[in-house]
């Protein structure tokens, strides 16, 4: 296995910035038999089993020790004087000669008897943990484009069909015809195209490499997919996708998976109503009796007496927790609770109509806490408009296996008709409920609380024409890098200083990844930002600063793709030392760890041409939450560069604490200047050649 990860690193940087789209082609009769269908319930086929590949993918490599003490430092330098640093140097040294380096064993040892990653556990449980409410913590958003045809975007045919689709992503998920997630090079011997196999050139995911794959045991299919230049990528988290949530328990919550449910959940209003999707045999229901209940619960009046329970799921987890034990105290309540629970995904069917794009991005991410079910896997929230979007719970995983579902379904749902409504055979059951006075006051409680917090949450758009990837690339940068720079410039411009910032990097390259850090302030940005700042810096000097900060940048973003970060390694010896009952020691007390702890600017980005739209929320009362894309520009504020390709960012900010727009104003300013300097260096190369 060590082996294995050594050749996988090659190319799990380019497998991490993943396409999910391999080619599946034709496989001896044999082959076919046993792994192509023409199920009218699949959305897809494949030779090679969903899972095929999970048996033998690497293992996310243990950083040594003194690696991540000097990664460390070096991310610590710009957040700290120079004599805190002389601390921070001391107390890692001490650190890492003593407490640490018996953590650090352990930890090796430990992971040696077992196939996982070793930050799987500490992570599932870093979350559980969290006591923290879901919302705007946690869930984050991504929105539909509407489809092309305005009769499909009613709001009960929109919900119809991407449900229907679903329920066949969900079957084909669950029979293994879904194709494994893979990185194609199109160069053998994992990308170096040399050797006795480079006549295997270019042929990774053709008709002979899923044959060949789709014939190896498990326990080997790696080497196969190797050879021909691919790198298959870890699918543990699609098993908490369908039929998950996330269960309050007092000090860790529970993830609850219930395997043998057919239905999803739809909240109306007050309401929660439970809808089959699935036969008992398994089948899909048809399209029209999706719509027909969908229809019917429209139509129906609310309870007279319902409470918005929904609202409950807003809370800090020890006080969700506490007020779900109550409720579970009635047999009718548990019922209904265990429904939803089990259900394969929740929806919401809105009633409140959209007022402006970024009103749309609130409804989305929070809606008024009423109708949503933030505790279910993920819900599809479905607007009055027929504006759709997927709002998820990380605990369970993060954005590759959301993202493919959610691409996969909004293409199914384009192609398919527009169903005729006809009569479902079971009609949607209204779940039932009984509240006394301690739930209505707790209900009313979650209410007042969340309604302050939503009301000092801000969100604020920029649009900017020209920033590409395209345009980036022409000139001899990257887009990630720049973006990033210019958000460290725009921080600085406003406080006059650097500050710890978070990038999240995919390690779905190895066994159970998860993520790890980019660290996007360096030393490197903030000598950036210094010169920047400096009204005697010549344009050339900010250049080349410019260029240096992005070009090590991606470095970095490399390192942390490749397993070489520092973040989570750190986090597993705390977690360690925690387990063992031990003190921690004293580096996780010094004012770096503390400034390194304390993310002021959350950046998020998620590439695909389905997204319409997508947010979360600051992870701390003095950060900046900013997600950020490329592409077709909406003209939010400026309709005269709408459908201009360009970059966009969302940055939402407890106005208490930090003012969002202020951060745009100032990111007007960093970005004219990032996106210029990028084109003088294109520039200047032209001029020299």
């Amino acid at each position: 296995r060590e082996m294995r990860c050594a050749v996988y690193r090659r190319g799990c940087l380019a497998a991490s910035r993943l396409s999910l789209h391999p080619r599946i082609g034709s496989a001896p009769a044999s082959v076919q038999a046993r792994f192509l269908s023409t199920d009218p319930d699949y959305l897809s086929s494949t030779k090679i089993p969903t899972y095929h590949f999970q048996d033998s993918l690497p293992r996310l490599p243990i950083p040594d020790l003194e690696d991540t003490a000097k990664r460390y430092i070096y991310a610590a330098t710009p957040l700290v004087t120079p004599a805190e640093l002389d601390t921070t140097k001391k107390l890692m040294d001490e650190f890492v000669k003593g407490n640490g380096r018996k953590l650090h064993e352990t930890i090796v040892e430990r992971e040696k008897k077992r196939y996982s990653s070793f930050i799987s556990e500490p992570w599932f449980d870093m979350y559980l943990e969290c006591r923290d409410a879901l919302p705007l913590n946690i869930n984050p958003q991504m929105t539909f484009f509407d489809d092309e045809i305005k009769e499909k975007n009613e709001q009960t045919v929109r919900a119809a069909l991407l449900t229907w689709c679903s329920a066949k992503f969900y079957r084909t998920l669950k029979d293994e015809q879904m194709p494994p997630d893979m990185f194609h090079t199109q160069s053998c011997m994992g990308g170096t195209g040399t050797g006795f196999f480079k006549f295997l050139n270019g042929k990774g995911g053709s008709d002979q490499f899923n044959s060949v794959c789709a014939t190896l045991p498990k326990k080997y299919a790696f080497y196969g997919a190797y050879i021909y230049g691919t790198y298959p990528l870890d699918m543990s988290q699609y098993k908490n996708l369908f039929q998950s949530t996330r269960i309050p328990k007092l000090g860790r919550d529970e993830l609850r998976i219930a395997p043998k449910s057919k239905h999803v959940v739809v909240q109306r209003h007050n309401d929660f109503w439970k809808v089959d999707i699935l036969r008992d045999d398994g089948k899909v229901v048809p399209a029209g009796e999706i719509l027909s209940a969908f229809r019917h619960i429209m139509k129906s009046a609310p309870d007279p007496n319902g409470v918005p329970l929904g609202v409950l799921t807003t809370q800090d987890r020890d006080t969700w927790a506490k007020a779900r034990g109550k409720l579970e105290e009635n047999s009718k309540n548990k019922a209904s609770l265990e429904d939803i629970d089990s259900a394969l995904f929740a929806i919401c069917l809105e009633h409140e109509e959209v007022q402006s794009f970024v009103h749309q991005q609130d409804l989305m991410l929070t809606g008024n806490g009423r109708n949503r079910w933030f505790d279910k896997s993920f819900q599809l929230i479905v607007l009055p408009t027929g504006k759709a979007a997927i709002n998820f719970e990380h605990s369970w995983g993060d954005g590759v296996a959301v993202l493919r579902y959610f691409n996969e379904i909004n293409d199914a749902s384009k192609k398919a008709p527009i169903p005729s409504e006809s009569t479902a055979k079971a009609e949607p059951v209204r779940l039932g409920w009984e509240h006394d006075a301690g739930t209505k006051a707790s209900v009313e409680a979650a209410c007042k609380s969340f309604d302050a917090i939503t009301s000092s949450l801000t969100n604020n758009m920029l649009e900017h024409p020209g920033m590409t990837s395209k345009f980036i690339k022409e000139h001899d940068l990257g887009l990630d890098g720049a973006c990033q720079m210019a958000f460290q410039l725009a921080h600085y411009r406003l406080f006059g200083h650097s500050t710890s910032t978070y990038e999240s990097a995919n390690q779905s390259a190895y066994k159970h990844g998860r993520t790890e850090t980019i660290r996007s302030c360096t030393i490197e940005s903030d000598a950036m930002c210094k010169i920047f700042m400096d009204k005697n810096a010549t344009r050339q000097q900010k250049e080349n600063a410019f260029r240096t900060a992005v070009v090590n940048h991606g470095r970095i973003a490399k390192e942390a793709l490749m397993g070489k970060g520092w973040d989570r390694h750190i986090y597993a010896l705390k977690y360690e030392a925690r387990k063992q009952g031990l003190d921690l020691p004293p580096l996780f007390s010094d004012i770096a760890y503390q400034k390194l702890s304390e993310i002021i600017i959350s950046t998020s980005t998620l590439s695909s041409p389905n997204i319409d739209g997508g947010g979360f929320g600051p992870v701390g009362p003095k950060c900046f939450g900013v997600g950020y894309t490329s592409g077709r520009l909406r003209g939010v504020n400026d309709k005269s560069i709408e459908g201009l390709p360009g970059f966009a960012c969302s940055v939402s900010a407890y106005k208490d604490h930090r003012d969002g727009a202020e951060f745009i104003r100032a990111m007007k300013v960093s970005l004219p200047l990032t996106h210029s300097l990028s084109l003088t260096h294109s520039l200047t190369h032209t001029h020299t050649a």
